[in-house]
């Protein structure tokens, strides 16, 4: 496969993101002008899950930590977010101690990139409430070290998705009452974005696995290439919730949570699958500049 063909996407949408002008309307109540945000934050994965049954009939279960980096582009009709970032952990199943030493590692590489669009008819009488739909990228790079099994020690999968995006906001701007909290305007935005990819790339190591693990037989071999698939034989599935609360220097915090699902239905080479729940606080630094 060509490497460039995987990037024709992120092109497409940067190239959105700067026509996103010729969509924005003429009035706006909460965001006029666009502002542009650099995120560093830190993040936890309380629980995160692995299976390959190419590599192995257990399921890996763990936690982790890491940190995320990201730039956000948004205002009242429009949004481009490209973030990313890394965490490391550890993994444990249910033979840890025993046949399994347990001296099982992970670290999880994700990327997600989404340009959205206002829907103008959508929450048209609802104060403060919008409805964005548009097109994302979801990549999700999965590496294993499992050194109880020393002739297949190390593992991974490379997941890329592209297809829709939908997201729910609403802005709440709680005026000053003079007490402790309010002694100023609090402004916040509430979020939920999903994303669905409809096609996509992935890519798992070379093997020699088992089909069938009672008898020891058959072994079946996995290539380690990029392969191309439409959902079915890939599937990935993105959730976020998020929480910005707006400062008055025109930085800001987001708290997000983060449900993120994919699976390689690869048929005879074995399926494999993954899920993660991810919590992140990340500052927001305004780089928007004068307009």
């Amino acid at each position: 496969m060509n490497k460039l063909s995987g990037f024709w996407p992120i092109i497409l949408l940067l190239f959105l993101t700067c026509s996103s002008n010729l969509f924005a309307q003429e009035e706006s109540t909460t965001r006029p002008k666009k502002t542009h945000y650099i995120l560093l934050g830190v993040n936890t994965n309380p629980s995160t899950t692995s299976k390959d049954q190419a590599f192995s009939p257990l399921t890996y279960k763990g936690f982790g930590i890491g940190g995320t980096t990201g730039y956000l582009a948004t205002s009242d009709d429009f949004e481009f977010l490209m973030d990313g970032g890394f965490d490391l952990g550890r993994m444990f199943t249910d033979l840890s101690g025993t046949t399994d030493t347990g001296g099982n590692i992970f670290y999880y590489v994700p990327v997600h990139i989404h340009a959205l669009w206002k829907v103008n008819p959508v929450f048209k009488n609802t104060d403060n409430a919008f409805l964005k739909v548009g097109g994302a990228i979801d990549f999700s790079g999965n590496y294993r070290g499992n050194f109880s099994y020393t002739n297949s020690a190390l593992n991974f999968e490379y997941v890329s998705g592209y297809g829709i995006s939908g997201q729910l906001g609403w802005d709440v701007s709680l005026k000053q009452n003079g007490k402790f909290f309010r002694k100023r305007d609090r402004d916040m935005t509430f979020q939920w974005t999903i994303s669905l990819p409809l096609f996509g790339t992935y890519m798992r190591p070379s093997y020699n696995t088992i089909s069938d693990f009672t008898t020891g037989a058959n072994f079946i071999s996995g290539g380690g290439k990029h392969e191309f698939a439409f959902i079915g034989e890939l599937v990935q599935f993105d959730s976020r919730l998020d929480f910005y609360y707006h400062l008055h220097n025109k930085n800001a915090f987001r708290l997000q949570y983060e449900w993120k699902y994919w699976a390689v239905n690869e048929g005879s080479s074995g399926n494999t699958q993954g899920a993660y729940h991810r919590l992140g606080l990340a500052f927001m630094f305004n780089v928007t500049g004068k307009k």
